[in-house]
């Protein structure tokens, strides 16, 4: 079979690898597989569990090839599915308290194991979910992004939002934005640097502000009546928003840490004790999440259709990573059509 290989910093190259032994597994054919932040990190080579030679990608739909022996499942050949890429010990306190998405060992497919950027991927059956009828396998290949921004949003306690700031417009920031907005919040900002991304949102009917134009606190705060706002989902990673978060949420405003940053950033806690602020961690999901993400994505196709920039086969796999590394693209959420 034919996959696309990590096998040093900042190199993917495509081998002829043997199917993998399904014994005990769920054969699946790959449709589509998609580019994560994650993913970015591996072929950077900066990911610290990540070993290659690897065939990553953990966001990935297709059909079932074959069951394997000792496999007892009402899954068939030709089943349309998605993979859930989360695998855990079942052994410590998180796992025991049934809180397995932040499991202390917590592994992916497609990051500590091979995954689906590859014809063929065999896969335990209690991470394969059948898909509903209609929803097609290339939207399909976005509902594990969507599962972590379902989780993230299921972690804010506010049941109303009145006003609602997302800072960083990359896809995980864009889903985000786009949900929000399904909610019904009132008044929704969001914040992106990057001229081609903030083009991009602005098309899907959301405000963009520019830090580098506008000063995004003042801007808030102005149209907020100096109060700054209910909900602010931090999706940029960016040091300098960190700095600026509290600023732009209000009393009582919960701070949702969708993004996942890299170092050591500096949060002014002054005003999370004063206004009595909420910093929210937010980890993957649960597989409650995960069936909701299906749910929505499979309702709101033609809006999650928007997310996905690009699609590429896998023989184009080294110059689409160059691409986005190199910051010399419009790409927003990109796929391999396998």
């Amino acid at each position: 079979m034919k996959a696309l290989v990590w096998t040093d910093k900042q190199k993917v190259e495509i081998e002829e690898r043997d199917i993998p032994d399904y014994t005990g597994k769920i054969l699946i054919k790959v449709a589509y597989a998609g580019i994560c932040g994650s993913d970015i990190s591996v072929y950077l080579g900066k990911h610290p569990r990540a070993k290659a030679p690897l065939i990553m990608g953990h966001e990935f739909s297709g059909t079932v090839e074959a069951i394997g022996a000792g496999v007892k499942t009402t899954l068939k050949k030709g089943d349309a599915v998605v993979v859930n890429p989360l695998y855990y010990c079942g052994k410590c306190r998180a796992c025991l308290k049934g809180n397995t998405h932040v499991c202390r060992s917590l592994r992916l497919y497609g990051t500590d194991t091979d995954g689906g950027m590859t014809e063929y991927a065999a896969i335990p059956e209690e991470c394969v979910y059948r898909l509903p009828d209609g929803i097609s396998l290339k939207m399909a290949a976005v509902i594990e992004p969507v599962a972590v921004v379902v989780h993230g949003l299921r972690m804010i306690k506010k049941d109303f939002f009145a006003s609602a700031c997302v800072t960083g417009l990359g896809p995980m920031g864009l889903l985000t934005a786009l949900m929000l907005k399904d909610a019904g919040v009132r008044q929704l900002f969001t914040v992106e640097a990057n001229g081609r991304r903030a083009e991009y949102a602005r098309k899907l009917g959301l405000e963009v502000i520019n830090p580098a134009e506008t000063d995004s606190v003042q801007y808030i705060l102005e149209r907020t009546d100096g109060e700054g706002v209910d909900v602010l989902v931090e999706a940029s990673g960016s040091p300098a928003v960190a700095g600026t978060m509290t600023e732009m949420a209000g009393v009582r405003a919960e701070i949702l840490l969708l993004s996942v940053f890299k170092e050591l950033v500096a949060v002014d806690l002054w005003a999370v004790n004063f206004k009595e602020q909420t910093l929210i961690g937010t980890r993957v999901y649960t597989k409650l999440d995960f069936l909701d993400a299906i749910a929505y994505v499979s309702q709101n196709e033609e809006k999650i259709a928007a997310v996905v920039s690009h699609t590429f086969p896998l023989e184009e796999g080294q110059a689409v990573f160059q691409d986005i590394t190199g910051g010399h693209t419009d790409m927003m959420k990109v796929l391999f059509q396998i």
